[in-house]
């Protein structure tokens, strides 16, 4: 390639050292002049002359050969002679020795200076003896230069290095001669300089190229000699897109090498390498096949990282790699997945911290995590909530941004909820609280007051907060407690919903009501409650009846009583009344279904008691109605004993007679053993009733042959017609009384009197006697007189026959006729 060059003389001018001569941009030139003289005094009897010199200037690259200008006026004044050419031109070639053989080698200026073209190759010189000591010198130095001992052969060394440069470095290759490192002032600063062997003192912890190794041990040593083993070094370059621009980056080129094919791997050592490569090659357009695999690397490790793994990502500069996007996908899945072992919530808190502080990490790194994050609270497995509050315990500061990353969604609320933890600090717990509350999240903020307060006060917090009539959170605020601290924390506070959450432990528990005052309209609500949840509740107080009675005497005054409550307990053991002294002033205070309810079972338990024994006491008009109205009281009355079935009766004033009769009927036909004490008791009740019927019952009984009934039917004599009494001999039956028993049976059988159907005459009287006038028992009273004053005819005994021949089964007449003692009389 042919290149073009200007020409430049440096040298003595007017007694200083400055610009003589030049084919190009003299002000151009002119900025070339302090670089082309000694660079600094040279030490009295050093040998130096001639030494060659290059070094970039803008977009010129400048050679020179400086001599020590023996015909100056003054001593140290040099002659240099440049060449200076395009830059971009000159990286592309190879082979200087073109170029540098235009320069004036001996202290001769040049004839002319004009501009020059100059063809240049791309052949490679050989390598100079001294190559690979100042490819190991180069590839390895941290600060300052290469050091070569003398100026001698110094361009043959020069000339084999920049044919095996990279582009890129040629551009910023700088060398000349140094006295030492003092006189290093210029930018670039020279990789490569020659310095007299009288001054290798001065150098003392620098590169030497006389104490180096001739054999390279490092690839990037070798790639500079271009031997066989640095080629990997330059394969693996142009695969990441990597182009060196100076000696420093040679180190890194090959520590990314190495990483990425280190044996086992790691992702400390691939994180490593992407920061390298992403130095080395930072445009993303380059080295993509390189860059992806180094990546899909780092993605497989990223499968099977740790929280301290991921930590190292966070300020991982990825802009260079095409596909960086798959990685930052990764590390949210990654993230989101994570089961956040405790053993790691170091990292994890300290990934937290730093993602939110953009200063601390990439943006990429950042939302990244903050995504993962979002995707763990969305997930069905608790351990992020387990997570978030074992990080909130370690650094409060953290609940706000772990909020904002989980978003308040109501299944990731729930997570949190269930797993709360007992306790937490007060510091730990408030942002929690102050986030649930301005959130509206009552079950979170319910869970968290209990974290950290006592329980009544957690709840007297929490109902604060928590608008009426919604409870949602109190039992969660309520969760530490003691059901004893539940129920004297619901009587403290007093409210409706606290009462309810007490009111469900009293229901399992109803001991828990046993030393309380019931006298309190609190008490008497936690009670209604907890009946609600369970009747049993109703054996809670230490004297339940006590307490009910207490209720309902509060009821009858006029006070409150706590809705509910009555009509609960009239379904218990409680509701029957029999013994509350103030029952018949109660029935006018209450109605519907409580008054059914009470009624109902006081009924019973009386009913039972007086199944047993006497009546327990005496039935208001009200139980009396009740009792009559009861289903059970007829079939009690047949199953239980017959003097108790009395006793209750007895006790009913309106008790029908046909349904004592029918009692008395089924009482019987059982043949039941009746004690005369109870056929008295009988026998008075249909006595003090006036039950004509049962009292006929009781004397066909008797006729019927049940001779146990007779202190029945003496009970209730005066209610036995006289035949009956004279008949079964029930009592003492006076002359009087016996006619007037004949004068009845006569008016029923013939009502027309005694000469109906011709009775009197057949009987021997004459119709004649009779008389006519009255009615047919007046007639028949005044006939029987004329038999009992001792008329002839006809006679007693005639008229009982005639009449038994008309009614024959008439046993009355049977008795009357058989009768011989009263029918002898007359």
């Amino acid at each position: 390639m042919r290149i073009h060059a200007e020409q430049a003389l440096f040298g003595e001018i007017r007694g200083g050292h400055g610009l003589r001569e030049t084919s190009g941009s003299r002000s151009l030139t002119a900025e070339l002049t302090p670089r082309l003289d000694l660079p600094d005094t040279a030490p009295p009897g050093v040998e130096w002359s001639p030494f060659l010199s290059g070094f970039p200037h803008h977009d010129r690259y400048v050679f020179a050969r400086t001599f020590l200008d023996t015909q100056a006026t003054r001593a140290g004044m040099v002659l240099s002679h440049a060449l200076v050419v395009p830059l971009n031109d000159l990286v592309s070639a190879s082979d200087l020795r073109p170029l540098l053989a235009r320069l004036m080698a001996r202290l001769h200026a040049p004839l002319t200076v004009a501009p020059l073209d100059i063809e240049l190759g791309n052949d490679i010189p050989p390598a100079a003896a001294e190559l690979p000591a100042a490819a190991a010198a180069l590839a390895q130095r941290s600060s300052g230069p290469a050091v070569r001992l003398g100026h001698q052969d110094f361009d043959d060394l020069v000339v084999s290095l920049w044919a095996r440069l990279w582009p890129t470095m040629r551009r910023n290759f700088a060398f000349r001669l140094s006295f030492g490192p003092a006189d290093l002032v210029e930018t670039p600063t020279p990789a490569l300089v020659c310095t007299p062997h009288t001054l290798v003192s001065r150098w003392r912890g620098h590169q030497r190229l006389d104490t180096v190794s001739l054999v390279p041990e490092s690839l990037a040593a070798a790639a500079l000699t271009s031997q066989e083993q640095g080629k990997v070094l330059r394969s693996f370059a142009y695969e990441i897109g990597a182009e060196a621009t100076s000696f420093s980056e040679l180190p890194l080129l090959e520590r990314a090498y190495q990483l990425t094919t280190d044996a086992p791997d790691s992702i400390d050592g691939t994180i490593t390498a992407v920061r390298l490569v992403q130095r080395l090659s930072p445009e993303p357009t380059r080295g993509k096949t390189g860059k992806a695999k180094l990546l899909e690397r780092l993605q497989h490790q990223l499968e099977t990282a740790t929280a301290s793994d991921v930590l190292t990502l966070r300020n991982l500069d990825m802009q260079g790699f095409e596909n960086a996007p798959a990685v930052w996908t990764d590390l949210e899945t990654w993230t989101g997945n994570s089961t956040f072992p405790p053993a790691q919530d170091s990292f994890f808190t300290q990934m937290l911290q730093d993602a939110i502080h953009t200063s601390r990490s990439t943006a990429h790194w950042g939302k990244a995590v903050l995504g993962g994050l979002r995707k763990a609270a969305g997930r069905p497995s608790l351990a992020f909530a387990h997570a978030v509050w074992r990080w909130v315990a370690t650094d409060p500061e953290l609940t706000r941004p772990l909020w904002a990353a989980g978003g308040p969604d109501d299944a990731w609320v729930g997570r949190l909820v269930e797993t709360a933890p007992r306790t937490l600090p007060p510091g730990a717990a408030q942002h929690m609280i102050d986030i649930s509350r301005e959130e509206g999240l009552f079950r979170l903020h319910g869970v968290t007051v209990s974290t950290t307060f006592p329980p009544c006060e957690a709840a007297r917090l929490h109902l604060s907060v928590e608008p009426r009539p919604f409870a949602d959170g109190l039992k969660l605020a309520l969760r530490n407690g003691t059901p004893e601290q539940v129920v004297d924390c619901a009587i403290d506070i007093g409210d409706p919903r606290m009462i309810d959450l007490a009111g469900t432990y009293v229901g399992r528990t109803p001991a828990l009501l046993a030393d309380l005052d019931f006298s309190t309209p609190t008490v008497q609500a936690l009670w209604t409650v907890s009946l609600k949840c369970d009747l049993n509740a109703w054996r809670g107080p230490a004297n339940p009846q006590a307490a009910f009675y207490a209720a309902l005497a509060d009821l009858i005054d006029g006070r409150p009583v706590q809705d509910g409550l009555i009509r609960s307990l009239a379904h218990t053991p409680l509701a029957d009344l029999g013994s509350f002294s103030l029952r018949s002033k109660l029935w006018g205070k209450i109605n519907g279904p409580d008054l059914d309810a009470l009624t109902r079972a006081t009924v019973q338990g009386w009913l039972e008691k007086a199944s047993a024994g006497p009546p327990p006491f005496l039935l208001e008009p009200h139980l009396q109605t009740a009792v009559l109205n009861s289903p059970e009281l007829y079939g009690q009355l047949g199953r239980m004993h017959a003097g108790a079935a009395v006793g209750i009766v007895t006790a009913l004033p309106e008790f029908d007679e046909y349904r004592f009769r029918t009692w008395l009927r089924a009482a019987s036909s059982y043949r039941q053993r009746v004690t005369p004490s109870t056929w008295e008791a009988i026998g008075r009740l249909v006595l003090d009733r006036n039950w004509r019927y049962t009292a006929s019952d009781l004397t066909g009984m008797l006729r019927n042959g049940r001779e146990d009934i007779r202190p029945a039917l003496r009970a209730c004599l005066p209610m036995i017609g006289l035949m009956d009494k004279w008949r079964y001999g029930l009592s003492a039956i006076s002359h009087t009384e016996r006619w007037k028993a004949i004068e009845d049976l006569a008016a029923e059988l013939y009502p027309a009197g005694p000469n109906d159907r011709e009775l009197w005459e057949r009987a021997g009287g004459r119709t004649a006697d009779l008389d006519q006038s009255g009615s047919g028992r007046t007639r028949w009273h005044q006939a029987l007189q004329r038999i009992e004053r001792g008329n002839e005819e006809p006679r007693l005994k005639h008229l009982l026959e005639e009449m038994r021949n008309d009614y024959p089964a008439n046993q009355e007449l049977g008795f009357f006729a058989n009768n011989q003692n009263f029918t002898k009389e007359r």
